[in-house]
């Protein structure tokens, strides 16, 4: 009975410390397969020292040749030696001189879209874009992400006072993991003709199935960039916003009014209601969204398979959406 009992401790020890050592070895191993290089062109650029800037640019110039497309402008005078640039630099030196780009969530990000798309890559290239364009924070290019920092300097910073309250709300770097997804899922899914509200929302949502699938558990209002009461808003009143797009017969509608009403960018949604406030600016896609859950939960869908999948009418109706 003794030998059975030290036998029996002897497998649990010997269980605990393989199960211990496989996920040690088994997470150092996804860190290293998670890693992507991040270029910070920004800081190599305008710490450079004038009095040195004609043997250190070639040097630049050959690191980041796709910085130096335009030869018309004189980089040493025109933006080396720029003040308002390098007022800019010293802000996003403030906020992003070490390991503040929110580089965990991107890594975490990173790993998971390794697993869908195994073959594909990409390094992040930081820089400064100088003309607070909210609508590019991120671009991507060849395998490459180009982060605008100084659009995420926070919602309060005074380069944005001239923007709309809903506008600068998103100049953060909390919603700067959200900005690259949104942008790369753009690369895997095709650009069909959108002839419908219907059709215009589905896809548009895509982009956003796409970053939930990336950034595991992300709160909606990241996602949607907006406000939690925005998303509270949106589901307490879901079923609402489905009748009257039904009751209206938007779904089916070329209108390209609705877009503009529903779908654009904008400090909140069209019903014509008193509660329109209330509302984000993008409830189309936010419900072109759940239409897209409802799809992939009770159809099995993979996530390549729904990006591809441009039967819009398919989606909705094997969707069995009813809020």
């Amino acid at each position: 009975m003794k030998k059975q009992i030290l036998l029996f401790f002897f497998v649990i020890i010997c269980g605990f410390f393989f199960k211990n050592v496989f996920i040690k070895k088994h997470f150092v191993k996804n860190v290293s397969e998670c890693a992507f290089e991040v270029y910070r062109f920004e800081q190599d650029f305008f710490n450079m020292e004038v009095d040195s800037f004609k043997t250190v640019f070639p040097l630049l110039k050959k690191k980041y040749p796709t910085f130096f497309t335009d030869t018309t402008i004189n980089f040493k005078e025109e933006v080396l030696l720029n003040d308002t640039l390098n007022s800019i630099f010293d802000s996003v030196q403030i906020l992003f001189k070490d390991e503040s780009l929110n580089l965990s969530s991107l890594r975490k990000g990173y790993c998971n879209y390794k697993s869908y798309f195994p073959r594909d890559t990409f390094s992040v290239y930081t820089y400064l874009e100088g003309t607070f364009d909210y609508r590019y924070p991120v671009v991507y290019s060849h395998q490459r992400l180009y982060i605008s920092l100084d659009l995420f300097l926070g919602s309060e910073h005074s380069f944005y006072n001239n923007m709309s309250d809903y506008i600068r709300y998103s100049q953060d770097v909390q919603f700067l993991p959200t900005s690259c997804f949104l942008t790369l899922a753009g690369r895997h899914i095709p650009y069909p003709t959108l002839d419908t509200f219907l059709s215009s929302i589905i896809h548009y949502a895509k982009a956003y199935f796409f970053t939930q699938k990336m950034l595991l558990d992300i709160p909606s209002h990241i996602l949607f960039k907006c406000t939690p009461e925005k998303i509270q808003w949106c589901e307490k009143n879901e079923k609402v916003i489905w009748e009257y797009m039904i009751e209206n017969d938007y779904l089916f509608s070329t209108s390209t009014d609705l877009i503009d009403r529903f779908v654009s960018l904008a400090p909140f949604s069209k019903f014509g209601l008193d509660i329109d406030s209330e509302s984000p600016g993008s409830v189309g896609v936010w419900l072109g969204l759940q239409i897209i859950n409802a799809y992939v939960k009770k159809n099995n869908v993979s996530l390549v398979e729904l990006l591809n999948e441009t039967d819009y009418m398919k989606i909705l109706n094997q969707s069995g959406y009813k809020p």
